[in-house]
């Protein structure tokens, strides 16, 4: 019954991919909010500043007009960020040199902490024995509140100097263990991960879209292409990134020359660049591209446009962040900066980004999916004188890489799903 559920569910989900790529390149216009009325504006302030003067209230010092200045921007975009010159500095050398890496692929989550899904081979997490399916309850001195944001986590994982880093864990039955974890620099490339999974399959993981990544990703892309494997899986979760230009050497390979990627406006429409596909397309595997609510910067620029402008890709997770390129650090005059969406994305399907909302994804993460659990007998009671065959060991082998990642495994039910109806047999 399992294996027929199992079934069903990747042949739906593949016919969810199948109308996505048809539908690719809809011209269907995204509707833009007009701006406030700065009129209407003008009369709310005067009107508080009535009310103040009537009750002998009185009048907002600087650090008040500072708050009442951020909220009105707030409440224009709700996804603007404020920093201050430190944490704005410490931000563009962030985008600039090495970081931490520990090999943990995290989820966020509503009613728990933060959830591990995967540990990489081979790195800090793995050497300090952190498993699938596990908890992170504390990072240093600093305890996790339940629903703790992906963005507060990794700022503690990432933060100091010093390589070691005291976490504690807590394993799925409520056991809670101390640990240390031995962080090790390593250069922001782009591909962090590239694996060869069961059935078939290739995934790689992107910590941001840096100068390379497009022929990074590109190659592997033609490698799994040449050995016959039946998809591909992009993780784009917490990446970022400043290099734009990678975007389209990535899209090219889903779309045919000329044919326009996005187009940047600023914010009154007006054209600042259109960018085209630069190559000839040519067959390649279908593409599922997995985000979160931490995939920024030119990272979203890519799910953005493999979302909206291409064929053969789907995008698979929650709404990214919502600064695909298109935000600017603006002084204000407290100090303090705002980093405003100054720009405008637009894909080719009429999508149209402009900091209110990031990528929405075709099938979507819910809060649910990520509590799913599956269970299966360490040893499967088989008839006597029967042994699994090698498919049935390859699909154990794909659900047990996939048990506690709902991301990974929504795409794999959908690879799965497209290899049953025959898809790419053409190729």
């Amino acid at each position: 019954m399992n294996r027929l559920w199992n079934q069903g569910r990747a042949l739906c989900l593949a016919g969810l991919w199948l109308a996505v790529h048809a539908s690719a390149q809809s011209d269907e216009p995204a509707a833009v909010e007009p701006a406030a009325d700065a009129a209407g504006l003008c009369a709310t302030i005067a009107e508080g500043e009535r009310l103040l003067a009537e009750n002998h209230l009185p009048a907002p010092d600087d650090a008040a007009k500072g708050a009442l200045l951020e909220a009105l921007l707030r409440a224009s975009e709700p996804t603007v960020v404020f920093l201050d010159e430190e944490e704005l500095a410490s931000r563009c050398q962030q985008e600039a040199t090495q970081e931490w890496t520990l090999g943990l692929t995290l989820v966020e989550m509503e009613d728990s902490l933060p959830k591990i899904v995967a540990v990489a081979a081979d790195t800090p997490a793995a050497t300090a024995g952190i498993q699938p399916g596990e908890f992170v309850q504390k990072i240093g001195d600093q305890d996790l509140a339940t629903g703790a944001t992906l963005k507060q986590v990794r700022s503690l994982l990432l933060a100091g100097e010093e390589p070691e880093l005291a976490v504690s864990i807590l394993d799925p039955t409520g056991q809670s263990r101390a640990l240390t974890l031995v962080r090790t620099r390593r250069e922001r490339t782009a591909l962090t991960d590239i694996e060869d999974l069961p059935v078939n399959m290739g995934y790689m993981r992107a910590a941001g879209i840096f100068t390379g990544a497009g022929a990074e990703i590109v190659a592997c892309l033609d490698k799994w292409q040449a050995a016959g494997k039946i998809g591909a899986i992009l993780d784009l979760r917490e990446a970022d990134g400043t290099a734009e230009d990678e975007v389209a050497i990535v899209a090219a390979k889903f779309t045919p020359r000329d044919d326009v990627l996005y187009t940047m406006n600023d914010r009154q429409g007006h054209e600042i660049k259109t960018v085209k596909a630069t190559a000839p397309a040519a067959p390649t595997l279908p593409l599922m591209v997995l985000v979160d609510g931490e995939t920024c910067g030119a990272a979203e620029l890519l799910a953005a446009v493999l979302s909206g402008s291409v064929q053969g890709a789907m995008v698979i997770g929650q709404e990214t962040a919502g600064d695909p390129l298109i935000r600017e650090a603006k002084q204000l005059p407290t100090g303090r900066y705002a980093l405003l969406a100054t720009r405008q994305l637009k894909a080719a399907n009429g999508a149209v980004y402009a900091g209110g909302r990031g990528v929405q994804p075709d099938v979507v993460i819910s809060s649910a999916a990520l509590h799913e659990t599956f269970y299966e007998p360490e040893s499967p009671v088989l008839r006597k004188g029967k042994t699994l065959s090698e498919e049935e060991k390859e699909d154990r082998a794909l659900r047990d890489r996939t048990r506690h990642d709902a991301y990974l495994r929504r795409a794999t039910d959908v690879l799965l799903g497209l290899k049953a109806l025959g898809y790419g047999r053409q190729h």
